[in-house]
């Protein structure tokens, strides 16, 4: 796992954050508050790629800050030593509630080019996001869970056809990284969404 990250940080831009000498347990709640900080992010570029009344333009850059978030940036990464296409996305509905994967820069097209007339997306508020205890692999790594809700509502004609919510969970890796004469660098990086309960939102 550690050579998986550290591939990524040099191919990829990584979120940096930097925390004072402090406790464990002050380190441990500041690394969960800082993934949960990312997955509102992502949260936030699915619900801008999924707006239409941006333009193509825009929705394909929000698509890209996303992509970035994930490890591999939404391609080819290594992982326990299995190499994988990329991060994936699983998806359900209301009438197939078994969830299906794709990888996450096909599911980021195809949510770009729905049918719909409008779509809206909404999802928890980072306050409100669960993160799981931290485990740690190793001396320099750590891996946690992100839990949120996602409400989909598609619309025809101005009125919504259909709406579902879904409850999902995002695997976080972060590594500690030392740095000479400062402060320890953390990076957090994406990996699947998992789909866990979908239902017909009200």
């Amino acid at each position: 796992m550690k050579s998986f990250l550290r591939r990524i940080v040099v191919l990829q831009f990584a979120f940096l954050f930097f925390l004072p000498i402090m406790g464990q347990n002050a380190v441990d709640e500041q690394i969960k508050r800082t993934a949960a900080q990312r997955v509102a992010q992502m949260n936030d570029y699915i619900s801008f790629m999924a707006d239409k009344s941006n333009d193509m333009e825009t929705r394909q850059y929000y698509k890209k800050q996303a992509l970035n978030l994930f490890a591999g940036r939404g391609y080819n990464y290594e992982e326990n030593g299995v190499n994988k296409e990329g991060v994936r996305m699983e998806i359900t509905s209301v009438n197939n509630t078994r969830p299906r994967s794709k990888l996450m820069r096909v599911y980021f097209n195809g949510l770009m080019n729905l049918t719909y007339q409008k779509v809206s997306i909404q999802s928890t508020e980072l306050a409100s996001i669960k993160v799981s205890n931290l485990q740690k692999v190793d001396n320099n790594m750590y891996v946690c869970t992100c839990y949120f809700d996602q409400v989909f509502v598609g619309y025809r004609d101005g009125r919504p056809v259909y709406k579902d919510i879904t409850r999902k969970k995002v695997k976080c890796y972060i590594e500690v990284q030392d740095v000479e004469g400062g402060p320890q660098e953390y990076v957090v990086l994406l990996g699947d969404v998992q789909a866990i309960d979908t239902k017909r939102s009200n």
